[in-house]
């Protein structure tokens, strides 16, 4: 069985993530059986703001284990967390008004 593909939200934190020596595989891999440690994350943290804008809160992280996936949700929600309420409502209805292959093909575009 195969892994499924990252989303663009993970596929970045897996490049952060191998830049930061931490070699990730799959959405499953854990940050800290990888071998980061609190200096590698303070450094992650610091990564996806500066190449995704958003401040991600480090309690966030801790939420459950620290894999891939987890993060990339993290981010996503920081990210959301941002929006003002008449933006996160523009971007649902534009949403709303998509097909799923209109979805697919915007998040392979921002990937």
């Amino acid at each position: 069985m195969t892994a499924p593909t990252p989303d663009p939200t993970e596929a970045a934190v897996l490049r952060i993530w191998a830049d930061l020596g931490l070699p990730a595989e799959s959405v499953d891999d854990d940050f800290f059986v990888l071998g980061g440690q609190s200096l590698t994350l303070v450094a992650f943290l610091a990564r996806v703001q500066d190449t995704m804008g958003v401040e991600v809160p480090v309690d966030a992280l801790f939420e459950t284990d620290l894999t891939v996936a987890a993060a990339a949700r993290a981010i996503t929600r920081a990210q959301l967390d941002g929006l003002a309420p008449d933006e996160l409502a523009a971007v649902m209805a534009e949403l709303d008004g998509m097909t799923d292959a209109e979805i697919a093909a915007l998040l392979a575009e921002a990937g």
